[in-house]
């Protein structure tokens, strides 16, 4: 039988298990707060957060949820650039009964905890990518 956390917790290989998974949820809250740094993070997460509080409100009026959910994906799209995750949510979404859960803001939340990007006061981001420019390295306006 291989052994896991639960059946060798005492053992060298369950205690390497815990901290393993002790040390990826550090790193994905450290990854989620250097994402939290960047302005376009920020707004998705007021984004969805919004979309899934009014998505409660309007949940007995399928037209309404689903032009709401329509417009949350556009604005997350342009402010994220296109991820796949996010199709999965827009998916739970349109189907009756499951926009109650939120998934927009779970799937934002999870997308910046991965976010491996540090967020610095002299890099700006450049779009959807994963590159950014750091201010000190671009052109200076001679005029």
């Amino acid at each position: 039988m291989p052994c896991d956390s639960y059946y060798c917790a005492g053992t060298k290989a369950g205690l390497w298990g815990m901290r393993n998974r002790h040390t990826l949820m550090r790193n994905l809250i450290q990854h989620f707060l250097l994402a939290w740094k960047l302005p376009r993070w920020r707004w998705a997460l007021v984004t969805a957060v919004l979309s899934d509080a009014l998505g409660f409100g309007v949940a007995l009026w399928p037209p309404v949820q689903w032009l709401l959910d329509a417009v949350t994906a556009a604005v997350l799209f342009a402010l994220l650039g296109f991820r796949w995750p996010l199709l999965p949510a827009l998916a739970i979404e349109v189907v009756p009964g499951l926009q109650l859960f939120p998934a927009w803001t779970l799937v934002v939340m999870a997308l910046a905890s991965m976010e491996t990007r540090r967020a610095t006061h002299d890099t700006e981001s450049v779009g959807p990518g994963t590159h950014s420019i750091s201010r000190k390295s671009q052109p200076k306006n001679i005029s």
